[in-house]
């Protein structure tokens, strides 16, 4: 077993295809498809379920994603340290976000992480709460970003900024200020997929005030924020969403924000990492750079 048979692994698991798993390393498929043989051989077992459309980890695939991964990062952290004097961290970083870090965090953090290291590459993937955690449970990717709180001994949950949740409409709508909810019983709804955490944290909300969630029942689901914001923006319905988003948008868009009598939700943002992974010193240093920069996104 070497390192170049883990680095096919690896990138084979995340891309489903071995074609892709070549592109991303330098290498043909040939090359890549004899690496996955010979370490299936040596392991004694298969490691995917090849179909004609891609290929999937088998059982034992999934359980020896970790150990390879943490084989890969341990030798870059053994690199790293050993030249430390060198200060220079490459490789790439792997994020699954939600809409709102993705859109108020991410861009700066990266900016400012590409100019101290500019040779480390990033991977980001917008996705739902849910799936959000399932990457990070399955490694797929190295950390995630998450508008809840998660208590659950294979992540470690660190707290990055609160953010306050908004409802908007088009601005020719005649919703102003504090609404009843009885007064948007005629209005279409948009909301996110059931499996958002923004969704999770209105609805919990809802039950705790005694609001009846049907008369929020949606017309429409998607946790798309270009689709969101262009209907609401045309008064095919009204939603709601980040206050910091909004504030990035509002002059750009035909959108204004109104409240909801007795519905006042603020959530938290948490960065996420799977308890049972070694990281690569990049992603520690990124970690440590979203930490460090905490207070600049309290609103």
């Amino acid at each position: 077993m070497d390192f170049r048979q883990l680095e096919a692994f690896v990138n084979v698991a995340r891309f489903k295809n071995f074609s892709k798993a070549g592109k991303a390393l330098f290498l043909s498929q040939p090359t890549i498809s004899l690496h996955i043989s010979n370490l299936e051989k040596e392991l004694n077992t298969a490691l995917f379920d090849r179909t004609s459309k891609e290929v999937n980890l088998t059982p034992a695939g999934l359980e020896f994603l970790n150990y390879a991964l943490d084989m890969i990062n341990m030798k870059n952290r053994a690199i790293h340290n050993i030249h430390s004097s060198n200060k220079k961290i490459t490789g790439s970083i792997t994020i699954s976000t939600s809409a709102t870090p993705s859109l108020v965090l991410l861009p700066q953090a990266i900016h400012e992480f590409q100019k101290m290291h500019p040779d480390v590459k990033f991977i980001v993937e917008e996705k739902s709460s849910t799936l959000i955690l399932e990457d990070v449970c399955s490694s797929a990717s190295d950390l995630g970003l998450v508008g809840m709180h998660v208590e659950n001994e294979r992540f470690v949950c660190r707290h990055l900024f609160d953010d306050e949740l908004v409802f908007i409409c088009s601005k020719e709508l005649p919703l102003d200020g504090v609404v009843d909810v009885s007064e948007l019983s005629d209005y279409k709804f948009l909301g996110r997929s059931d499996q958002s955490a923004t969704r999770m944290e209105l609805e919990r909300t809802m039950i705790e005030n005694s609001i009846d969630a049907t008369q929020f029942e949606n017309v429409i689901e998607s946790d798309n924020m270009n689709l969101v914001f262009s209907l609401v923006a045309k008064g095919a319905g009204i939603s709601y969403m980040s206050k910091t988003i909004y504030e990035c948008y509002k002059n750009i868009l035909n959108i204004k924000t109104f409240q909801i009598n007795g519905l006042n939700i603020t959530r938290s943002i948490h960065l996420l990492t799977n308890r049972r992974r070694t990281l690569s010193p990049a992603a520690e240093d990124f970690i440590k750079l979203l930490c460090e920069m905490k207070e600049a996104y309290k609103q």
